[in-house]
């Protein structure tokens, strides 16, 4: 099992890269396996026993005259995590013919945030975002797995963030709850992508957070993250900043941006709201 667990690492190290290694850990799937019941678990591996997680950090700089959240500044991280994923599994699959591989990126039954803490590559905020000691909490997050027994990482000492409050405190609606879990109907972030006509409320939400997808509130204020602002080492994602839309980029750049799974009009009708509201 070390022997294989140093191969899987190495070509983690190798492959999953950019200007630098991309911050990895594994851990067991029995840590993880409550999984969520959706349309990719069916892709699981018949026995699996690791679970390979990745992040892909994606700070680009502060950009204070931004128009949408940082996340979605960049190249669709969906297929950008994905190239490299499935890289990775191709060469696992190399090394490991007899056994199996399935990569999963946000559309995962997976619970994401809780197979990188096991990891070792985070710990849990209070706005249930990983926070990871270099890039913070802004990071993507992908895994693979596989029926391939590995040695596991182990969770960082102490688990939890500094439980400061202050993402709870300046969420506009307090959508963060005192358990940890998110009431979505409160949250700006998932305001902005629902999709068809908003309420007055809705609308003033949108308006006030100055951002047509997304919020970034809770990282903002994080004291975890005030140092956590370092360059993404994923060159696709430093080469496809784009801070500010309007209406013509947003149509032009749609199938390369995360927001494109919400299709046109709903960025669109944000964007129209901002620029009614100024």
């Amino acid at each position: 099992m070390q022997q294989n667990t140093e191969l899987v690492r190495a070509l983690a190290a190798q492959i999953l890269c950019g200007t630098e290694p991309f911050p990895f850990g594994i851990c067991t799937f029995s840590e993880v396996q409550s999984c969520l019941d959706c349309r990719a678990a069916q892709r699981l591996p018949a026995k699996a026993a690791s679970v390979l997680c990745c992040l892909f950090p994606y700070y680009t700089g502060d950009w204070p005259q931004r128009n949408i959240s940082r996340y979605a500044m960049v190249s669709d991280y969906h297929r950008i995590a994905g190239e490299y994923l499935e890289r990775f599994c191709e060469a696992l699959s190399a090394h490991f013919p007899d056994q199996s591989f399935a990569w999963f990126t946000d559309n995962s039954p997976i619970r994401e945030v809780s197979a990188a803490f096991h990891a070792g590559l985070g710990r849990q905020g209070k706005n249930g975002l990983l926070l990871h000691p270099v890039y913070g909490s802004y990071v993507f997050i992908g895994e693979v797995v596989t029926d391939l027994a590995l040695l596991s990482d182990r969770p960082l000492d102490p688990p939890d963030c500094i439980g400061c409050g202050k993402c709870q405190r300046i969420c506009p609606q307090g959508a963060l709850q005192p358990d940890g879990s998110i009431d979505l109907d409160r949250c700006r972030s998932h305001i902005t992508q629902k999709k068809g006509d908003l309420s007055d409320e809705e609308i003033a939400q949108i308006r006030a957070g100055g951002l047509i997808w997304g919020c970034d509130l809770c990282n903002d204020v994080c004291p975890m993250n005030r140092d956590a602002r370092r360059l993404t080492p994923v060159p696709e994602f430093l080469t496809s900043v784009q801070p500010v839309f309007d209406e013509q980029l947003a149509q032009e750049m749609l199938k390369d941006r995360a927001f494109n799974y919400r299709g046109k009009k709903t960025i669109l009708r944000n964007i129209a709201l901002l620029h009614d509201g100024e």
